[in-house]
């Protein structure tokens, strides 16, 4: 039997304004909430995200205002029909919020980038749920037995939920806003242009939305939930190891190491994004390091290099796609034993000093994703 304290809270709850839409959520939710609090999509906008900050303060200014609202503030009403960016409390709580990811219906291809399209209903939200893929919405239901002594809740009060939307279980959801970025010169700043493939076993939400320990829900609990503090870069670094694989072969002269990249996107391929590649070697009880190999894309005009919004060439691409091969002079012996360190900073020193931003230690942070040693 439900707490009946609880589900009157949440009806009464069902009857306001969405104020704070996650925060609403919360009351339910409150592991998904704690993980969403700390994600890039709560730390989207210009409030909260130094990065974006910086590039939005250096950005042209048009006469359409904040031309990043509907990706990094689309819960931001009056910001999305003005184009005027303010600090007011929905930037800092929740520029994307819950609900607005759980009411995309479908994307809309675009050249420069696409879009989403939500579905404006009440309290009505998309899920992924496998086993119930094919079911009717679900929606709030009561049964009461022995003499209506013992009631037994089915479903939220507060919400329906639909099983049934293919984009969430594709992971096309998320192509509205991390497919490609195109300036007007038709150059993609993201570069994320992941490949959705109904064959593919991996998608967006499988790899950055991982099962993890905890109920998803106060009101049925479960074992497991999907981490809403999206995987990558800002949390569970490590975990996105698993889709990188190293391999070492020894050359006539020195070694070279390849990458496989078994995501659907290249990595490392956001503007002024910078992967890193570390290598030691551990001989005789000696560590010898070995120059980093940097990945990272270079955006230019004119041969020059040149703030993403004015490029029109790459004049550098050194991103990990399907695969990279990496080559090192240093000759390998036996008894070598080699670590591979690969990992990624949200910007590299030389972009942040181009921003101003060169003394934020967590954004130059050195995020490790994958280590492995090899022994010879």
């Amino acid at each position: 039997m439900k707490n009946f304290l609880s589900i009157t809270l949440l009806l009464l709850l069902s009857s306001l304004v969405f104020a704070n839409e996650s925060k609403v959520c919360q009351k339910c939710h409150p592991i998904i909430y704690k993980e969403y609090y700390k994600s890039s999509h709560r730390n989207a906008s210009t409030q909260n995200n130094p990065i974006h900050k910086a590039m939005w303060d250096k950005h042209p200014k048009g006469a359409d205002g904040y031309s990043c609202a509907k990706c990094h503030s689309p819960s931001d009403k009056e910001l999305m029909k003005t184009g005027l960016l303010k600090d007011n409390k929905i930037q800092r709580e929740e520029p994307i919020s819950c609900v607005y990811c759980h009411t995309i219906k479908n994307i809309e291809e675009g050249s420069l980038s696409n879009s989403n399209i939500t579905t404006n209903k009440d309290r009505e939200f998309y899920t992924l749920e496998s086993d119930k893929k094919g079911s009717a919405k679900a929606e709030y239901k009561t049964k009461t037995s022995w003499f209506g002594l013992v009631k037994e809740s089915k479903n939220s009060p507060f919400h329906k939920i639909d099983y049934n939307n293919e984009n969430y279980y594709s992971g096309n959801v998320c192509m509205g806003c991390h497919s490609h970025t195109n300036n007007e010169h038709s150059f993609d700043i993201t570069m994320l242009d992941a490949m959705i493939d109904k064959n593919d076993k991996n998608t967006c939400v499988t790899c950055h939305m991982p099962q993890v320990s905890g109920t998803k829900v106060t009101i049925n609990e479960t074992k497991t939930h999907a981490f809403h503090g999206i995987a990558g870069i800002y949390h569970m670094n490590k975990s996105m190891g698993q889709y990188i694989d190293f391999k070492i072969a020894k050359k006539t002269e020195g070694f070279s190491v390849s990458i496989i990249n078994k995501s659907n996107h290249a990595l490392f391929g956001q503007s002024f994004r910078q992967g890193v590649l570390k290598v030691e070697i551990n001989r005789a009880g000696k560590n010898i390091h070995l120059e980093p190999f940097i990945f990272t894309r270079i955006p230019g005009k004119d041969g020059k290099e040149v703030m993403p919004w004015n490029a029109n060439e790459t004049l550098k691409d050194t991103l990990i796609y399907a695969k990279r091969e990496v080559t090192f002079k240093e000759s390998l012996k036996s008894g070598d034993r080699v670590i591979l360190t690969l990992g990624v900073r949200r910007i590299s020193k030389e972009a942040a000093a181009k921003l101003n931003i060169q003394n934020n230690k967590e954004a130059l942070r050195f995020r490790t994703l994958k280590t492995q040693s090899f022994e010879f």
